[in-house]
Order: C-alpha cells, then sequence, then structure tokens
C-alpha cells in the first residue's frame, strides 16, 4: 500500500508550487510553439497554399489538419495560429503525462529525463539493442512511449490524430523535458497537476478574452477555464452522489453525527482504504439531513452513472471515482484490484467542448484507476472510458455518410433526423453538452423500424433512443477506418449516446456568459430548445437536470446571479416546486475562483421532488477566501452561529414564494416573508402583480446631451427658462438637494426635439412625491419630490397620491430596507423591485408616519436656509 499512499498524500498544489508551475509553463509555451511555427513555415504553411495536389503527402496531411481548424468563415492565417497552438499544446501535455506516469514507475524506462551522456534511459536502450543513432533514438524512444499507451488512452496518446502530425525538434525535445525536471516529483504526483497546467497554458489566451464583450464561439472554451478548488468539489460530491447512495442504501444513520468529527478531522481526512474505508468515512463534508430523503434506486454499482458536462481537467470526476470505489467495494464480492477499471467502465461520464480537456479528463482517470490498481496487487486494463469531445469539429463527418446510409436507410426518417443533429451541431459551435439530443431525435425514433433495420447486424431490439445509438456507435466502429471523417463519426456518435443515457448525479462547473459572451447561434439555439433564460450556466443545469433521473442530484459551482435577478425568477419557481428544490446551498461570494472576479454560490438540486422539501443554506459570502473552506466546516458541524453572525440556515422551499419572483435570499425570516402577503403593493404595474397599487412609480427624462441642456443651479438662477432636476445622487434622502438646471423654455420644446433624447412622462413633471436613489450602499434612499421640479431617468419617482408623507416615513424606515435586502443584495433597486414592496392599511391610519416626515423636511429647510447649494430650499 506504500505506492497508493504516496500518491493520495498529494491531492493537490500549494500556492508555491502552483507559482513555480505556471513559471515552466509558460516558457514552455513559448519554446515549443516557436519550434512548430517554424517548421510549418519551413514547408510553407505560413500562407495557404495555392495549388495543394502538388504537394507531398505529408504536407498535404498538415494542410488537412490546418483546415479543421477553420470549420466555418475563419482565415488561413486564424486557422494556422489555432492548429499551432493545438500542437504545442499537445506536446507539451504529453511530456507532462509521460512525467506523471514515469514518477509512479508506470514506465519502465524513462523517456523524458535525459543522462548526463544526452540521452534518456529509453533511447539509450535503443542505441545499444537497436542500434539507431542517438538524434533518432530520443524522439524513438517517445514515440514507442505514445504508441503503448496509446492502445490504453488512445484519446491523449494517439498519434494519428491532427494535432500529432508534428514532433518538436531534438533541441527542442530536449530542452522541454529539462524544464520538466526543474519540477519537483512530489508535484507530478498531485492529482490536479495537469488541470494546472492546462489552465496555465491558456492563461494568456484567457486574459486577452477577459477584455471582449463579445465570444466567439472558439473563445467560449479557453474564456471559462477556472480550475474549482478541491474543498469545493468535496462539498459538493459529498452533498451529492454520496448523499445519493446512503438514501438508496438506508444508510443515513452511518453518517457521523456532527460532533463525531472536528473541523480538522473532516478537512485533513486521508483517502486511503485504511482511513477512509467506506463512503460515510470518506464524505466528511456531507451534511446529514434532519428527516431521509428519497434518490434513485439501483442493483448493483454498474447501474449508477455520474456525468461533468464541462469536466475540464476531470476534478470532480477524480473524486467521484473515490466515492464510487468505496460503493463497489461495499456493494460487491470483486476483488478490489478489478474495482478501479469497472469504476471507469460503467460510472463516469465527461463531456468538453475542448479535446485537450477531454485529454486530460481521460488521462488523469487512468492515472488515479491505475494507481489504485496496483496499489492493490493488481493488473489494469484501461476500459472504454466516457470521456467524449464535443468539438463542433467532430461533426464533420461527410466523408464518412454512407456508412450512416447503409446502416439506418438512405431517406428515412430517422437518417434525415441524424442530418438534422448533425449539422445543427456542426455550425452551432459553443453548444457543446447542450445539444439537445432527444429533444431532436425522439419522434422520429421508432422502436419497431430500428428493430428491423438493426437487429439483424447487431442481434437485439432497440426499445430507446439510446439502445439504437449504441447499436448504431456500434456498426459504425465495426465498418470504418481511420479517417479524419470516420473518426469523427465514431466521436460524435459516442456524444449522442452519452446524451441521451440518465444519470444519478450529474457535477459541474459550466461556462458563464450571457449575451456577448454567448456567441448569437447558441443564443438562438438556446431560445429554440430551452425553458430559461440565455445564459450558459443555467443553460447547462437545465440540461443536466434532463439527463438526471427523479430524486437525483444536480450539483454545480456558478454565479449567485440566479438567486435574486428577475430574469432567473422562472427557474427558481420551477425549483421550489414540483420540478425540483434546492437540498444544500452555500453562497461563496468572491474569490473563490482564481483570476475570476465573479460572486458564486455552490448548490445541490435534487430534482424532480415536491415543494414540501428543506434545504441547508451555508452563508460565505463575507468569508475572506482564506478562512472560507475553515467556516463551511465550524457553521456546518459545530454551530450555526460564528460570533453574531449566523451562517447555517434550513429552509423550506415553499417559503421562498412567499416573495413574488422567488428571491433565494435563505437567511431572511419567515415572518418577514410573509410581510409580502398584502393586497396592495407600492406598484403593481411595474411589479407585474395582479394587486392594488398605492401609486406609481415614473422615470424620467434623458437629455441625450447633458452638456448641452443641463447646468448648474448657480448658473441658470432666476432664468425662468432652466427648471431644477432632481437625478437622484447622494443626497435624495428626506430632502434632496436639487443641484442641476434642465433647459425648459416653450414646455422643454428644445430638449424633446433633440433626436437622442428620451422625455418620458412628462405629464408626471411638476408634481409632488417621492423621489428615491436606485444606485446606493445601504437604505434611506428616499426623499420629498418638490412641484417645482422635473425628475430625471436616475431619480425616479413614487407618485402615492394622499399618503405621501406616511409613504416617505416608510421608505427610510429599516424595514423597508430589510424588505429590499429580501429581493436582491446588490446596492442597485431596481424600479421593478421597489414597485414590490407590500403596502400595509396601519401605514395608512398611523398618523405619526406622516408628521415625521413632515417635520424632518422643515428642519431640513430651515437649516438649509442661508446655504447656496440647491436651486430648492436655499
Amino acid at each position: 500500500m506504500a505506492n497508493d499512499s504516496l500518491s493520495q498524500r498529494k491531492a493537490q498544489l500549494d500556492k508555491e508550487e502552483r507559482e513555480h508551475l505556471e513559471d515552466v509553463v509558460t516558457e514552455m509555451r513559448e519554446r515549443v510553439e516557436d519550434n512548430v511555427e517554424f517548421q510549418l513555415t519551413q514547408k510553407g504553411l505560413d500562407d495557404e497554399p495555392e495549388d495543394v495536389d502538388s504537394l507531398d503527402e505529408e504536407t498535404q496531411q498538415l494542410v488537412e489538419a490546418i483546415q479543421l481548424e477553420a470549420p466555418d468563415d475563419e482565415s488561413w492565417s486564424e486557422a494556422f495560429e489555432q492548429y499551432v497552438t493545438g500542437v504545442g499544446y499537445t506536446i507539451v501535455n504529453r511530456l507532462a503525462a509521460l512525467r506523471c506516469m514515469e514518477v509512479r514507475d508506470f514506465i519502465d524506462e524513462e523517456v523524458t529525463v535525459f543522462k548526463e551522456n544526452g540521452l534518456t534511459p529509453a533511447a539509450e536502450t535503443l542505441v545499444h539493442e537497436e542500434f539507431l543513432l542517438e538524434d533518432e533514438a530520443i524522439l524513438e524512444a517517445y514515440h514507442n512511449a505514445c504508441d503503448d499507451l496509446s492502445e490504453e488512452i488512445e484519446i491523449l496518446f494517439d498519434r494519428s490524430s491532427a494535432h500529432s502530425l508534428i514532433d518538436p525538434d531534438d533541441d527542442t525535445f530536449e530542452e522541454l523535458c529539462g524544464m520538466l525536471d526543474d519540477i519537483p516529483d512530489e508535484v507530478w504526483r498531485a492529482d490536479d497537476v495537469l488541470g494546472w497546467i492546462y489552465e496555465y497554458y491558456n492563461r494568456p489566451v484567457v486574459e486577452a478574452l477577459d477584455a471582449k464583450n463579445t465570444l466567439e464561439p472558439e473563445d467560449v472554451g479557453p474564456a471559462n477555464q477556472f480550475y474549482t478548488p478541491h474543498w469545493v468539489v468535496r462539498m459538493l460530491t459529498d452533498n451529492s452522489l454520496g448523499k445519493v447512495y446512503l438514501e438508496a442504501t438506508d444508510q443515513e444513520d452511518a453518517i457521523p453525527e456532527p460532533e463525531a468529527l472536528s473541523p480538522e478531522e473532516r478537512k485533513d481526512r486521508l483517502v486511503t482504504p485504511a482511513d477512509a474505508p467506506s463512503v460515510p468515512d470518506l464524505c466528511t463534508y456531507l451534511i446529514p439531513d434532519e428527516e431521509p430523503g428519497d434518490s434513485p434506486e439501483f442493483d448493483h454499482p454498474r447501474e449508477l452513472r455520474i456525468i461533468d458536462p464541462a469536466c475540464g481537467s476531470g476534478h470532480f470526476l477524480l473524486y467521484a471515482f473515490d466515492i464510487l470505489e468505496r460503493i463497489w467495494w461495499a456493494e460487491t464480492e470483486f476483488d478490489r484490484a478489478e474495482i478501479p477499471a469497472k469504476v471507469l467502465e460503467h460510472n463516469l461520464y465527461g463531456i468538453d467542448i475542448d479535446l485537450r480537456s477531454c485529454q486530460l479528463s481521460a488521462f488523469n482517470l487512468y492515472l488515479k484507476a491505475r494507481t489504485r490498481a496496483e496499489a492493490e496487487d493488481g493488473q489494469f486494463d484501461m476500459p472504454n472510458v466516457g470521456i467524449v469531445c464535443a468539438d463542433a469539429r467532430v461533426a464533420e463527418v461527410e466523408e464518412a455518410t454512407d456508412v450512416l446510409d447503409e446502416i439506418t436507410g438512405e431517406g428515412s426518417d430517422l437518417r434525415e433526423a441524424l442530418d438534422d443533429v448533425i449539422e445543427t451541431f456542426q455550425h452551432t459551435e459553443a453548444l457543446g453538452s447542450l445539444l439537445d439530443v432527444s429533444g431532436t431525435l425522439e419522434e422520429a425514433f421508432d422502436a419497431s423500424k430500428t428493430q428491423a433495420e438493426l437487429s439483424d447486424y447487431n442481434g437485439s431490439a432497440h426499445q430507446s433512443l439510446n439502445s439504437f445509438l449504441k447499436a448504431l456507435r456500434r456498426a459504425v466502429e465495426d465498418q470504418t477506418s481511420d479517417s479524419f471523417g470516420e473518426q469523427n463519426l465514431r466521436s460524435f456518435l459516442h456524444l449522442l449516446v452519452v446524451l441521451t443515457q440518465e444519470y444519478d448525479t450529474a457535477l459541474m462547473n459550466p461556462p458563464y456568459g450571457s449575451r456577448g459572451r454567448m456567441p448569437n447561434i447558441v443564443q438562438e439555439y438556446v431560445r429554440e430548445h430551452y425553458d430559461y433564460t440565455t445564459q450558459y450556466y443555467i443553460n447547462f443545469f437545465e440540461a443536466c437536470d434532463r439527463l438526471v433521473e427523479e430524486n437525483g442530484r444536480v450539483g454545480m459551482l456558478v454565479p449567485r446571479s440566479f438567486m435574486f435577478l428577475d430574469s432567473f425568477s422562472d427557474f427558481r419557481n420551477d425549483f421550489i416546486s414540483a420540478r425540483g428544490s434546492f437540498d444544500f446551498m452555500a453562497e461563496l461570494g468572491i474569490d473563490v475562483l482564481d483570476n475570476a472576479v465573479v460572486r458564486t454560490a455552490a448548490t445541490v438540486i435534487r430534482s424532480g421532488t415536491e415543494s414540501n422539501e428543506t434545504g441547508t443554506f451555508i452563508r460565505l459570502a463575507d468569508v475572506e477566501k482564506s478562512e472560507k473552506e475553515q467556516s463551511f466546516l465550524h457553521s456546518s458541524f459545530v454551530s450555526s452561529m460564528d460570533g453574531d453572525i449566523k451562517r447555517r440556515f434550513h429552509r423550506e422551499m415553499e417559503e421562498f414564494g412567499l416573495i413574488p419572483g422567488s428571491p433565494l435570499s435563505y437567511w431572511v425570516p419567515k415572518k418577514l416573508r410573509e410581510l409580502y402577503d398584502s393586497d396592495t403593493v407600492l406598484d403593481s404595474e411595474n411589479a407585474r402583480i395582479d394587486k392594488n397599487s398605492l401609486g406609481d412609480i415614473k422615470v424620467g427624462i434623458q437629455t441625450g446631451n447633458d452638456d448641452r441642456f443641463l447646468r448648474e443651479f448657480w448658473e441658470s438662477f432666476g432664468d425662468d427658462n432652466w427648471a431644477p432636476l432632481a437625478k437622484g445622487g447622494r443626497d435624495s434622502w428626506i430632502l434632496p438637494r436639487v443641484k442641476q438646471t434642465i433647459l425648459w423654455n416653450n414646455d422643454g420644446s428644445e430638449v424633446k426635439r433633440y433626436p437622442k433624447s428620451y422625455p418620458r412622462n412628462t405629464d408626471d413633471y411638476f408634481q409632488s412625491g417621492i423621489t428615491f436613489n436606485r444606485a446606493k450602499e445601504d437604505g434611506r434612499r428616499f426623499g420629498y419630490h418638490h412641484p417645482s421640479s422635473i425628475f430625471g431617468d436616475n431619480g425616479p419617482v413614487l407618485f402615492p397620491g394622499e399618503k405621501l408623507w406616511n409613504a416617505l416615513s416608510y421608505g427610510n424606515s429599516r424595514l423597508f430596507t430589510y424588505l429590499m435586502l429580501a429581493q436582491t443584495t446588490e446596492r442597485k433597486w431596481e424600479i421593478g423591485l421597489v414597485s414590490k414592496i407590500p403596502w400595509k392599511t396601519e401605514l395608512e391610519s398611523t398618523e405619526d408616519l406622516g408628521k415625521l416626515s413632515q417635520r424632518a423636511v422643515g428642519h431640513l429647510i430651515s437649516k438649509r436656509r442661508y446655504d447656496f447649494d440647491s436651486f430648492v430650499f436655499s
């Protein structure tokens, strides 16, 4: 067990190790891409060749490979640049993968470590035994290692792939290996080292994309490369997959009580079989429910399926492997050395639009499984793994369509539906796992017809779309060769199979982005095929929810915007009711993801459950980055209180529906939510609620040219052509300081004629009301709007009729602020949210409320009588 113990001790790199690794990877990238570009230029491929047929066979292959980088309207230079990057990363990734294997003694003779004689050990053997020249032997040894490994892990070591047509020259190869050797062996033993190499290699691309408001389809993958911290992976996976298994086997009582382990023991628990022999021993971040729940049933561990639809380097899948291995130990009698291969074969699936991510995921799982098998004194044979690339280029299958025609029947409904899927995917780059296979093919799928066409070839009938696609995949595998097009067809059918299976758990850190950060063609597809707003992460969630069985789990690390924004209200309403429920959520705040300025939340959703579920919510948004994990452990297992701050909450899903739009303000007590049960709101029309209104909230004028139409009040003092303009601002409370005026001669005719102006609600100008500041860090935003003033777009006005003074006191009360915080934590109070605030009849009959506001305004008027800093009341 020594090897296993050694590998498990290094689950993740520390900050110093990551910084050193980043420096090395940056240097390797520059060196290898310079060399690849030089070799291509030497072959005359820096410009697109005019006569491809006149080129030698090797160069023609390179031309075809470069063209694959530009499936649509990209130029040759863009495709050339992408090909250089792809080849460079493939070389670095393979060398790093080989180094990971060498430090684990998985390779008999090293191919990346040079001896003093200038040879690698494997090359030295070739020189002595095969009589190769030294320069030939170094790369030949490298090729031999890749070819041997491609039999087990083809996706990474297949030298017939498009990105494998160029090797580094001898000097570059030796320099790259020397850079690898500068990294300590213990770093290469870490589970996450290749994930960090992937992120660091692409960091220059990511940094350039961060400055872009609009992403091209090929930018989506690199722009969303954020490595999920291991503690977040543990938290999400324990509370999804771990809980699913324990619920399905009625072992909830086996979960350690909160006081059974200290936070330090939970954090530092080892993953070795001796230290964590069972799922409850391993899943120390699992928060037990007060009442047992339901999960998908299974008869054998092979039936459990877990998917990560944006798998990156496979961080979620690697930890899920640890849990699944223990499930096989507990539920079967297999020799433990056999189980790692069975976990890969039956349980784990991953999809990514970046082939390099898929290579990493597959290889990382290979390393994990082989390490475990050999630690149990067994031999490891790599099975076919469920890692599949969803790059649009895998749908370029034109040269292989004859095979599909032969198997499915040319011109059949099903064949045409397959063509629709292929064409859609091929022309919708950056769609990835969002491809709605079932929605497109299900109607065309006819079980009896499919049986007639395929049963003779495959020996079975097909009663489901997934069964048919599996049979089609097997048939295609038997009838195709190794051309790029036929390789793509096999890969594409594998993707369709993975996207039509049912899963028990989905785990992900999906892409983030909407509007310009989601390509237009993807937005169009999402609007047609998905229920919710066009936002990558919420659409990925919906895709997972369709794949997951009833009572299965979807665990995700996503921006917290879904908790409050009105555009996600349909999503929230569905998942506090019949479509599912929030089983667990930790609001993490900012700085959880390196180099990503986004406030995140980690949540586990139970799919297809009723609204009477209760969820656990953890508040960590205000905790420093370095303290978040410890705070999670303390609040989850020691005390819900952190000093005076409550951090753990239990909420029934139906509570969230008490507030219009169902914001997930889990910290708000039920009694405060119940105040929203009112017949009257401030403005039902703007709130889009069928209730009575206290009044109307109106937005004022946008001049389109403030320099032309606005003046400081002292510049126009005494000139009747200029009217006071209330624009909100910091001084809007109680009695706003109206410091600007607007040109309003002839009823504002000059402003109204200006083509870029927007003079809204002009009938409400020069009336008493209540203005408020939409953007401020705290409450107390409401002030008296004098009838001598016009109001602007940043200082909207509530016209509450006779209840003006009572409403002004209410707006500046702590209660009003708390009611707003129940809807949003953002500093910007949108009109639609303010409009939803309830109005109670008790507020009308309380005379003291009106008197308080009037006295406050009168006090400020008397205080400002001699202050020459505002048009009104100066």
